[in-house]
C-alpha cells in the first residue's frame, strides 16, 4: 500500500478528524451511536436474527463457508460436534471474539467487494444484535480485553495504512494507539490487560512487536524474515503463538522472544493462520489448509510436540473454508 506521510498538512488533518471522532465518542449525554473516523452517517442497523437461545457458551466460533460465498459465523464445541450456525446475511461475516463477560460476541462484517467492515455485537442467542462502528474504513481484528470492558481492532487510515485503536464494549471511547507509516495488524491482550502484542511491517516483512494498553513503549519481540501474523498471547500471559510465514505453520515463543516451537509438526504443503489459544492454555486452535482438499479447516495442536497424532482437525466445510477460531474466554 502506497502513502503519503511527508506532508505536514496532510498529516495534521487526519490527526484532526481522528481527535474529532473521539471527542464526539466521549459524551455521556445520550445514547451511544456508532463511532466514525470521517463523519460517516450510521446506516440502519439490521434486525436480530431469531435463533435458537444459546446464552451460555463454552466453545469454539469462527468463520465458515458452506454452500454459500459469503462467510458466516458458525459456533461449534471444543471438539468440533454441536456445530450452530450464528448469523445468516449477505454480508461477509469474519474475525469473531467472545466476550469475557457473557453471551456476546463482536465481529466484522465486510460490505460488497470487502473494501470497508464495521464491528458488530450480538448474543449469542441472536438478540442485542447492534453495530459498534461507523468508521467508513475497513476495521478488522477485534479482541476483548480480558475484563470485556475493551475492544482493540484494526482500521484502515488515510495516508498511514492499518493502524490499531480500541473502543468501549458500548461503542464509546474511541482511542488511537499507533501512528506508524507501516501496517498494525492482530492485536492481543495480555491477561492483565496491561500489554498489547501485534504484528507490524516496520522492518518490511511482518514482525511480532509489544506496546502498553495507552501504546507507548513499543518493543520488537521477534524480527521475522519472511513475515510473522496474527500473534496471540496465552492464557497465563507467558507464550505467543503465530502464523510463521515462512514456514507455513503456527511458531510459539515466550513472551521474552526466546524459545522456537511450533504446533505439531511442519507441512512442506499448505499454509497455517489465526492461532488462539484454549482455556486451559494447553493446545492452540488455528485454520490450515494442509488437508488433502487444500481447504482451510479448524486444527487444535499441542505447542512443541511435532507427532503428527497431536493435531486434530476439527471442522469438514470443504469445498468451503472454516477459519478465523475464536476460543471462549
Amino acid at each position: 500500500m502506497s502513502r503519503i506521510h511527508g506532508n505536514p498538512i496532510v498529516r495534521s488533518l487526519a490527526l484532526a478528524t481522528l481527535t474529532l471522532a473521539g471527542a464526539t465518542a466521549c459524551r455521556t449525554d445520550g445514547p451511544v451511536a456508532p463511532q466514525t473516523l470521517a463523519g460517516s452517517r450510521r446506516p440502519d442497523a439490521p434486525q436480530a436474527i431469531k435463533l435458537k437461545p444459546q446464552l451460555y457458551f463454552n466453545g469454539i466460533i469462527f468463520e465458515g463457508t458452506q454452500d454459500h460465498a459469503l462467510g458466516e459465523l458458525y459456533s461449534m464445541n471444543p471438539d468440533g460436534t454441536g456445530l450452530f450456525r450464528l448469523t445468516t446475511d449477505t454480508l461477509s461475516d469474519r474475525d469473531p471474539d467472545v466476550s469475557p463477560n457473557g453471551p456476546a460476541f463482536i465481529w466484522s462484517r465486510y460490505s460488497p467487494g470487502n473494501k470497508l467492515a464495521e464491528l458488530y455485537t450480538q448474543n449469542l442467542d441472536g438478540t442485542k444484535r447492534k453495530q459498534l462502528t461507523a468508521l467508513g474504513a475497513l476495521t478488522q481484528f477485534p479482541r476483548y480485553s480480558p475484563d470485556g470492558t475493551k475492544i482493540a481492532f484494526v482500521a484502515s487510515v488515510p495516508i498511514y495504512g492499518q493502524e490499531i485503536f480500541t473502543v468501549n464494549a458500548d461503542g464509546s471511547g474511541l482511542h488511537r494507539l499507533t501512528y506508524a507509516t507501516s501496517d498494525e495488524n492482530s492485536p492481543s491482550w495480555s491477561p492483565d490487560g496491561q500489554t498489547i502484542v501485534f504484528a507490524s511491517t516496520r522492518l518490511g516483512p511482518a514482525s511480532i512487536y509489544t506496546m502498553g494498553a495507552d501504546g507507548l513503549n513499543v518493543q520488537l519481540l521477534r524480527e521475522c524474515i519472511e513475515g510473522c501474523l496474527d500473534p496471540a498471547l496465552n492464557p497465563a500471559g507467558t507464550l505467543v503463538a503465530f502464523d510463521d510465514a515462512g514456514e507455513g505453520s503456527i511458531g510459539v515463543i515466550s513472551l521474552a522472544g526466546q524459545g522456537d516451537a511450533s504446533v505439531g509438526p511442519v507441512f512442506a504443503q499448505g499454509e497455517s493462520r489465526h492461532p488462539t489459544w484454549t482455556k486451559s492454555g494447553t493446545q492452540v486452535l488455528f485454520a490450515s489448509s494442509r488437508g488433502i482438499e487444500g481447504t482451510f479447516e479448524i486444527y487444535a495442536g499441542t505447542p512443541d510436540n511435532a507427532d503428527p497424532s497431536s493435531v486434530h482437525r476439527l471442522t469438514v466445510f470443504s469445498p468451503g473454508d472454516a477459519q478465523t477460531p475464536a476460543y471462549s474466554k
